[in-house]
């Protein structure tokens, strides 16, 4: 079985997405902090999320890597991760955020999910967690049968995950990722496909900061 590489590329509703898998294991540059050993793989769902969702609002990739450093130099890693308002506040102050698609105002992490959907209908894009511990992008709002859903774009691909499932209502074809299953010895042992790209319920968002689309 294939594996998933480094990127996923799918068309949606008219826009073709070239999404950051995380899974991938070649994803081996340092995103350290204290000189822990972690790496984009195991600890850079903040960063992928971030150019996921520069990458919806202006169709262009962001470098991963270059924007993992960037992180780590302006404040923007920290102990649990991915500190996102620090580091959206720093892309907006040296002008990344603007060369990316979007303008950070210090919005979000308020919960008022209102608020979110309206802004993701309008265009606009965010970052949230979907559970506790793991950052996704939000590109894309709707109403199904009176429910309001978001559409996640998720670098570690958590649709099947036991924390997040209940809330999927669609997955999206052509966002499959394969991925391996190692045993408590390390070996492989399976593989399994779980979806980057899929709709959720509102209701299941956290702490969200809110990006701005400007005009191309």
């Amino acid at each position: 079985m294939e594996l998933t590489g480094k990127y996923i590329s799918v068309d949606y509703d008219g826009i073709h997405y070239e999404l950051g898998n995380q899974r991938c294991r070649d994803w081996t540059h340092p995103y350290e902090w204290d000189h822990n050993g972690s790496t984009l793989t195991n600890a850079g769902c903040g960063i992928f999320s971030i150019v996921n969702a520069a990458q919806y609002l202006r169709g262009e990739r962001v470098d991963p890597e270059k924007l993992a450093d960037f992180a780590c130099q302006t404040g923007g890693r920290d102990d649990t991760g991915t500190d996102r308002p620090t580091l959206l506040a720093a892309m907006q102050a040296h002008g990344l955020a603007a060369r990316h698609g979007f303008a950070y105002q210090g919005d979000g992490l308020r919960n008022d999910l209102d608020t979110l959907h309206d802004h993701l209908l309008r265009g606009g894009a965010a970052l949230c967690n979907l559970r506790v511990g793991h950052i996704v992008a939000l590109i894309g709002g709707r109403t199904v049968n009176g429910e309001k859903q978001v559409l996640a774009a998720d670098p570690f691909s958590e649709s099947a995950d036991e924390r997040v499932r209940a809330a999927v209502r669609e997955c999206i074809p052509g966002s499959e990722v394969i991925s391996p299953i190692k045993n408590d010895a390390g070996l492989i042992c399976g593989y399994q496909q779980t979806y980057a790209l899929f709709w959720a319920a509102l209701s299941t968002v956290k702490d969200f900061n809110l990006l701005h689309r400007l005009n191309p």
